[in-house]
């Protein structure tokens, strides 16, 4: 019964090392693929890369059942170099897609902020551009709650790839570029929202009195 046991042991410790087989069994742009442009998940299997890396990095090298000695020192060593590969071409596919977020929040944040430059409440405007412009400055008033949170998420992917000593190539944007451009269109929009609610009952009055002059004209 006890070499039973043993032999029992020795097949469970065995069947562990065996399951690293899935590392060569799976193609990482298959996994990519998978998680698609899911920051949150992105983060998490990086972060779980490198647990499951330094579980098997230890400094042990056998384990002994009794009279046997299983000596894992030569799968072990395959299974950190493979890790090494797996977390490297994950990185890149990571830095890949986070790249491409990077640049189109940089780029709506721009468009927004042109938009607020040239969004129009003076009297002289026609009421059709006042309308548009107040209309856009309260969409952006919601917009930007949510252009925050996703920007906390870009970077805190960034700064994770950079601690686990990922290289940018030399087109990379930094996510400092798109906070600035953020900060750009908060000054902007609370310009815009104070300037409007100074002129909201003056617009008001301007908008109501030509909704009367148009309904005299269609009677």
């Amino acid at each position: 019964e006890l070499v039973e046991a043993s032999v029992i042991d020795i097949a469970a410790f065995v069947e562990q090392w065996l399951a690293y087989q899935t590392l060569w069994d799976t193609q990482v742009a298959d996994v990519a693929t998978s998680v698609g442009k899911d920051i949150e998940k992105w983060q998490t299997l990086l972060l779980e890369s490198a647990e499951a890396r330094s579980a098997v990095d230890m400094s042990a090298t056998s384990s002994e059942f009794g009279p046997v000695v299983v000596k894992y020192n030569k799968v072990q060593s395959q299974i950190t170099l493979k890790y090494d590969s797996w977390q490297k071409d994950l990185q890149s596919s990571f830095a890949a897609i986070l790249g491409q977020c990077i640049q189109e929040s940089h780029a709506k944040m721009e468009d927004a902020k042109m938009k607020l430059e040239k969004a129009t409440l003076e009297s002289s405007s026609g009421t059709e551009n006042i309308v548009l412009g107040v209309t856009f400055i309260q969409e952006m008033k919601t917009t930007v709650d949510k252009w925050a949170a996703d920007l906390d998420q870009l970077e805190a992917s960034e700064r994770l790839i950079k601690r686990q000593r990922f290289h940018f190539g030399n087109d990379w944007m930094e996510t400092t570029v798109v906070r600035g451009q953020f900060d750009l269109v908060k000054q902007i929009l609370s310009r815009r929202i104070t300037s409007m609610e100074q002129q909201f009952p003056l617009l008001q009055a301007r908008v109501s009195a030509e909704e009367k002059a148009a309904a005299k004209r269609s009677v």
